[in-house]
């Protein structure tokens, strides 16, 4: 398991563009984002599974899409701008 400091700073396989303007690049990026949800955002079953997920140190690629879930369920992932692959 990594350290805490080392865990956070990790890319994300690939930056998740928000419809407000903002980009979550890092682990890091993904948690503040988290934190700063609405209790009602914070309590959804997605949600739910991505802060399990960060907490038990999964890894990125697991985490980020749990994320990822999370805001496409939210509506709030801007699809328009997630690369092809």
């Amino acid at each position: 398991m990594l350290r805490p400091a080392l865990y956070l700073s990790q890319k994300l396989p690939r930056p998740l563009v928000t419809k407000d303007g903002g980009t979550l690049r890092t682990v890091l990026d993904a948690r503040t984002y988290m934190l700063a949800l609405s209790k009602a955002r914070e309590h959804r079953s997605q949600w739910q599974r991505a802060a399990e997920l960060l907490l038990d140190g999964a890894t990125v690629a697991d985490f980020s899409k749990a994320v990822e879930l999370a805001r496409f369920y939210d509506a709030k992932l801007d699809v328009s701008k997630v690369p092809a692959k």
